[in-house]
């Protein structure tokens, strides 16, 4: 099913432009982002992509893997689950000899961009749960 399902998007999109190119092969740009308890059995949809100035080298768009309380939870569980893709795509191209000089994640819950720079000090009496659980 997956493989027809796959034949058939190629099929109609056969004629699409699609764009990657890069500005820069030494900094890498990540974005991502979640959706808090969208699904049926309230899990989180959590996704990222990956660039290199114009397009996508990486995308991926899935439900999370837990059950989360907070939508600042599920940023940082989608962050969590996005991060391996962004450091392989790093060290590949450091394989390839590119020094890259900026490595950076971008999303847009502030709450936890505090909590995934300052760690366990960013948690607040609202946050609770998470120090208890990640930190």
């Amino acid at each position: 099913m997956k493989l027809k399902r796959l034949i058939g998007f190629i099929q109609r999109t056969i004629y699409e432009i699609r764009v990657i190119c890069a500005t820069s092969l030494t900094e890498i740009m990540s974005y991502v982002d979640s959706a808090y308890a969208v699904h049926e059995n309230m899990r989180s949809h959590t996704g990222g992509v990956v660039s290199f100035g114009i397009g996508a080298a990486h995308a991926r768009s899935t439900t999370s893997k837990i059950n989360v309380k907070s939508s600042t939870e599920s940023k940082l569980v989608a962050t969590a689950e996005y991060l391996p893709y962004t450091l392989w795509l790093r060290h590949f191209m450091e394989a390839q000899g590119y020094s890259l000089k900026d490595n950076a994640i971008y999303q847009d819950n502030k709450s936890a961009i505090f909590m995934e720079i300052n760690g366990r000090n960013s948690c607040t009496g609202n946050s609770r749960h998470i120090n208890i659980r990640y930190f």
